[in-house]
C-alpha cells in the first residue's frame, strides 16, 4: 500500500467512525483500530526521517481528506433533512417522519369503437316513438370512431399525520360519457345528442374530492364527493375492469358519484359502509339549487353496503381479475341505496314527453329503493363475479297532462337485471373473458309490449352477451378487445339515476323490439 492510500485510509476511518459509532464496544474497536494504524504511521515517519512527506503528498492527503469530510457532510444532511421521494404504484414525495405525502397517479384510455344495428333497429331510430313517432332522418345505421374515453390526474395523500387523508381526481371525458341529461346534477356530462357528445361538451372536472379521517381499529369517517357505495362493479375504478368498459346493467342501477359523508368500518373479515348523501350521480352542484320544487335534486338519500371476505384479502378484491400467481379468495357483498327525489314536475302529456307516471330519473319526486348482492372469486389465474340488482319505484307523481286512460300507470315500477362475468388466463399476461347480462323493467305489471320510448322506467327487456381478450403488455400498459351482441335494442340514454349509456359505445334505439346490436370496442390503457 502506498504512503498516500494509506494516510487516506486512515482519514476515512477516522470519519466514518466518528460519523456512525453506535455503541461503546463498537467505539472501542475502532479506538483501537486507530491507535493501531497511529503506531505504523509513526514507525514510517522514524524510517523516513523530515522526507517522509513533501508538499505533493501533503496535496494528495489534504485531497482525499476533503472529499471524504464532504460526503460524510451530504449524507449526514441528507439523513437530518431532505424528504423521500420516488415511485411506488405512482410518484410520491413525502417528509421523512411521513407525516406529509403527496402522491401523483394517471390513467388514459384510447378506444376505438363500431356499433352496428339491424335493419329493424336501425328504422326504428329513424322513427322513434319517444319523439312521437316524428321521424329522425338523421340516424345512423353504423357509429364508429376513435376517442379519448378517459384521461385523469388523482392527487391523494395525507398532511398532519398519516390518518387525516385526502383525494381529488381531476377527469376528461367526452360529452354524454357520464350521465345523459340534464335530469342529473352531474355537470358538466351533458349531452346534445341522444348517444354521444360531438366535444362542444366535453371538459375537465372533479371526479373525487373528498377528506378522509382514519379513526383507527378499522374506522373511517370521510366527507365530500366520492362514490357512493353501492355497486361492486362501480367501486372498481375503470382501470381495474374486466372488459373494455362497464356493463349496461351497472349503468342501468349504478349511483354514480355523489356529494355526502361516509362512515366505514372494517376488520379481517366484515366491512360496512354507511353514507348520507345527496342521492345517486348528484355531484359537482351547489346547495342553492335545491332552491325550486322543480329542480333536479332529492329530498333524501341514504346508502349503505357490506362486504364479506370468507378467504383472501381485501386488497385483491381491488379490480375484477385474477393474475397468474395469485392467491385465491372468495368475497360476497350486498348494498342498498334508498332516496326520494325532490323534482315535482309532471308529464305533460305533450308529444315526446314519455315519462311513465312522470318518473324521468331518481331525481323525479317519487321513492327509489334499488338493491344489489353480489359474489367475487379469484382463483390465481381464473375469477368468476355474478350480481343480481333490482329497483322498486314507488310513490309515482301524477300525469296531469294526459287522459285518465293513459294515466293508469299502477302504483309502482319494478326492475331487475343480472351479470354473469369470467376470465381465464391462457398465459401469464393474455386473458380469455367472457359475460351475459339481463335486465328488465315491468311498468303496468308487464315489460311487453317493448314500444313505449326511450326511457329506462318504460316496460323493457333485453339479453346481452360479450366476449374478449386482456393483454397485459406491462404493469401499467393493458390491451383489451371485445365484442358484445344485443338480442334487442336498448332503449334507455340514462339509467334509472342517469348513468349514460353513451359511455359504453352501445347505440340507443327507437324501442326495444326492434331488433339487436352488434358492438366492438379496442382499447389501449396507461396507467401511473
Amino acid at each position: 500500500m502506498s504512503l498516500t492510500k494509506f494516510v487516506g485510509l486512515l482519514a476515512f476511518t477516522a470519519v466514518a467512525t466518528s460519523a456512525t459509532a453506535a455503541s461503546v464496544e463498537a467505539t472501542n474497536d475502532t479506538n483501537a483500530q486507530i491507535a493501531e494504524l497511529k503506531k505504523e504511521l509513526n514507525e514510517l515517519k522514524s524510517q523516513n526521517g523530515d522526507k517522509w512527506l513533501t508538499e505533493e503528498r501533503a496535496s494528495q492527503i489534504r485531497g482525499v481528506v476533503q472529499d471524504v469530510m464532504a460526503d460524510a457532510d451530504t449524507r449526514s444532511s441528507l439523513q437530518a433533512t431532505a424528504a423521500t421521494s420516488g415511485y411506488n404504484n405512482g410518484f410520491f414525495i413525502a417528509s421523512p417522519d411521513g407525516n406529509f405525502k403527496l402522491q401523483i397517479n394517471g390513467q388514459v384510455q384510447v378506444r376505438s369503437s363500431y356499433a352496428w344495428q339491424t335493419n329493424a333497429a336501425w328504422n326504428a331510430s329513424k322513427n322513434p316513438v319517444s319523439a312521437g313517432g316524428a321521424g329522425n332522418t338523421n340516424a345512423t345505421k353504423a357509429q364508429y370512431g376513435t376517442e379519448i374515453r378517459r384521461a385523469k390526474l388523482s392527487f391523494s395523500g395525507n398532511v398532519v399525520d398519516p390518518s387525516w387523508q385526502y383525494k381529488v381526481t381531476m377527469a376528461y371525458l367526452p360529452a354524454g360519457s357520464q350521465v345523459a341529461n340534464t335530469g342529473i346534477n352531474y355537470n358538466p356530462y351533458n349531452t346534445n345528442g341522444q348517444n354521444s357528445g360531438n366535444g362542444s361538451g366535453s371538459t375537465a372536472n372533479l371526479e373525487d374530492a373528498y377528506i378522509n379521517k382514519d379513526m383507527g381499529n378499522g374506522m373511517s369517517l370521510m366527507m365530500g364527493q366520492f362514490k357512493s357505495p353501492f355497486l361492486r362493479e362501480e367501486l372498481v375504478t375503470s382501470a381495474n375492469q374486466l372488459g373494455v368498459e362497464r356493463s349496461i346493467v351497472n349503468q342501468m342501477f349504478s349511483t354514480g358519484w355523489t356529494d355526502g359523508v361516509q362512515f366505514t368500518a372494517k376488520n379481517d373479515s366484515l366491512m360496512g359502509m354507511i353514507s348520507f348523501n345527496n342521492g345517486g350521480n348528484n355531484a359537482n352542484f351547489a346547495t342553492q339549487n335545491m332552491s325550486s320544487t322543480d329542480g333536479a335534486y332529492t329530498q333524501y338519500a341514504l346508502t349503505g353496503r357490506v362486504q364479506w371476505l370468507a378467504f383472501g384479502n381485501w386488497a385483491q378484491f381491488n379490480d375484477m381479475t385474477s393474475m397468474r400467481g395469485g392467491g385465491q379468495g372468495l368475497m360476497l357483498g350486498a348494498g342498498f341505496n334508498w332516496q326520494h327525489g325532490g323534482n315535482q314536475q309532471t308529464d305533460t302529456g305533450a308529444p315526446g314527453d314519455f315519462n311513465p307516471g312522470g318518473v324521468g330519473s331518481g331525481n323525479t319526486d317519487a321513492g327509489f329503493f334499488t338493491y344489489t348482492a353480489d359474489a367475487s372469486w379469484d382463483l390465481g389465474g381464473a375469477n368468476l363475479y355474478g350480481a343480481f340488482f333490482g329497483n322498486f319505484t314507488s310513490s309515482l307523481p301524477t300525469e296531469t297532462g294526459l287522459a285518465s286512460s293513459a294515466n293508469n300507470n299502477g302504483s309502482a315500477i319494478q326492475s331487475y337485471g343480472a351479470l354473469i362475468q369470467g376470465g381465464y388466463f391462457i398465459s401469464d399476461n393474455t386473458e380469455l373473458f367472457g359475460s351475459w347480462q339481463w335486465y328488465e323493467t315491468a311498468n303496468q305489471g308487464t315489460n311487453n309490449p317493448m314500444s313505449t320510448g326511450n326511457n329506462v322506467f318504460n316496460a323493457q327487456m333485453n339479453n346481452i352477451f360479450s366476449a374478449g381478450v386482456n393483454v397485459y403488455l406491462t404493469k401499467n400498459v393493458k390491451f383489451t378487445f371485445d365484442a358484445g351482441w344485443a338480442v334487442n335494442g336498448i332503449v334507455y340514454q340514462g339509467g334509472i339515476y342517469n348513468q349514460a349509456v353513451a359511455g359504453t359505445n352501445w347505440q340507443t334505439a327507437g324501442n326495444s323490439n326492434s331488433g339487436g346490436e352488434w358492438v366492438g370496442r379496442a382499447q389501449v390503457q396507461l396507467v401511473f
